[in-house]
């Protein structure tokens, strides 16, 4: 009974939690200075539950839901510098749940590229930009975050997910928080479709970059959960309505390149029937809504382009590999500044090349160049552990990610985006480590296994 009591009371927290963030951005219209009594609250109930819970079970929807209200609120900083008196609070409350919990660090497969990414980050720039550009608060900020802050944060969340249901709560978690992203997005675009009744293929909010890449992570969660049945697949798909609606061009091309691979997988999974009827469905809509806007784009190619005349992105992937020749072996850094010319952030952020290559081949130079080869080597040696078993979706989460990163700062924000990349292979290790499989030994040729069996075939005959 009181399991019972304790599953349903799960299930009423994260829908009560999620229907109050919908209502807050809705009612507030996504207007900072009304959203942010709301987030100041949401923050202070994840400083209590740190100081009252024993992992983070509880606490991955709240911090979820809390980087779901921040989207709206764009170059926001001179509002938010006013509650800098907060930063104390949190770390006193995460120093405290430390503190209590005595993590034990494990070290795993995640660990060396992950350090192999610091140092790269930490390099970058050293040789080209001045020392005042480098040591800028922004850059310091975001090169800890994305530096030593993941290390820490992986050596933590190896720790956290050790335990089973920690894990099937992050990805139920993942689920509500992909479902109020999608609610919120269609409550503030239907009018607007209601009004021209057309799709409209162009950025019709600020936050469409963020909140396509936040449903791109979610939407594989509805197809990995323990019981899955026909109604996750219907949440699958109102996740992808709900990009193709919002109107991003990146989120709309590569959401189907996504929903592809993530019938693929679903398909292996599946031993019921119908399910696999509803698999076979997604998969033909997949392939129609893709053959759809590839013709959309073809004949609209000004709606639809990916690459407009004279657009920042274009200029700023060749900038990048500009600074490459400048500074071949630590490229320009995180505190470069002269891309300001092409595009200039907001107050607090840095100098993004807003594509992923760009920001790797152009910002770290060779070093970053081979660290960031090495840690997506690894990444996808743990998925392909992992291909057979139902965790796997969590690899297929970071693919939303990626995809959205090549066009987007993407991984290269530390709050949620990079932070969630190491969660997702954190947990993938544990997964992993819990079946038992060699990690430490061979993980690093995925394919031993295909060879191994050709060599048994071999010998037999």
């Amino acid at each position: 009974m009181k399991t019972l009591l304790f599953k349903y009371g799960e299930v009423l927290y994260r829908a009560g939690l999620s229907l109050a963030v919908f209502f807050v951005a809705v009612f507030t219209g996504g207007e900072t200075k009304k959203l942010v009594p709301f987030v100041v609250a949401l923050l202070l109930l994840l400083c209590v539950g740190l100081f009252t819970q024993k992992n983070v079970k509880l606490l991955t929807l709240p911090f979820l839901q809390l980087t779901l209200l921040l989207i709206f609120c764009y170059d926001s900083f001179s509002v938010f510098i006013d509650y800098i008196w907060l930063a104390p609070i949190v770390v006193v409350a995460l120093g405290f749940y430390l503190w209590r919990t005595k993590p034990r660090f494990v070290r795993g497969p995640s660990l060396w590229p992950l350090i192999a990414v610091s140092v790269a980050t930490l390099l970058g720039g050293v040789g080209m930009i001045p020392a005042a550009d480098y040591f800028r608060p922004a850059s310091i900020i975001f090169m800890m975050g994305l530096g030593p802050g993941l290390v820490l944060s992986y050596l933590i969340m190896k720790n956290e997910y050790r335990d089973v249901a920690v894990r099937e709560g992050f990805a139920r978690d993942l689920l509500w928080w992909g479902l109020t992203g999608a609610a919120i997005t269609m409550a503030f675009i239907a009018p607007k479709f209601l009004a021209v009744r057309v799709l409209l293929f162009e950025d019709t909010v600020q936050w469409s970059n963020n909140i396509s890449t936040m449903l791109m992570i979610a939407m594989p969660a509805a197809l990995m959960q323990k019981k899955r049945h026909v109604g996750h697949y219907l949440l699958a798909a109102v996740m992808f309505g709900a990009v193709v609606m919002v109107g991003s061009r990146g989120g709309v091309v590569f959401i189907g390149i996504e929903l592809i691979a993530c019938c693929f997988f679903a398909w292996r999974q599946e031993t019921n029937r119908i399910l696999r009827f509803c698999n076979c469905f997604y998969f033909v809509m997949a392939l129609a809504v893709a053959g759809y806007l590839s013709w959309f784009m073809l004949s609209n190619a000004e709606a639809l382009a990916l690459v407009r005349p004279g657009e920042a992105r274009i200029l700023l992937l060749r900038r990048g590999f500009e600074d490459f020749l400048k500074n071949p072996l630590f490229g320009s850094g995180f505190g470069y500044r002269g891309n300001v010319d092409l595009y200039n952030g907001t107050q607090g952020t840095i100098g993004w090349y807003h594509l992923f290559v760009a920001q790797v081949v152009g910002g770290l130079g060779v070093c970053g160049v081979l660290a960031w080869g090495y840690q997506l080597y690894v990444r996808f040696c743990l998925a392909w552990r992992a291909r057979r078993d139902r965790e796997c979706g969590f690899a297929f989460c970071y693919l939303g990610l990626f995809l959205m990163s090549m066009v987007n700062p993407g991984e290269f924000c530390p709050v949620p985006y990079a932070f969630l990349a190491v969660c997702f292979f954190a947990l993938l290790e544990c997964h992993l480590e819990d079946k038992g499989d060699a990690l430490r030994h061979d993980f690093y040729t995925p394919w031993r296994g295909f060879f191994k069996r050709k060599q048994q075939k071999a010998d037999s005959a």
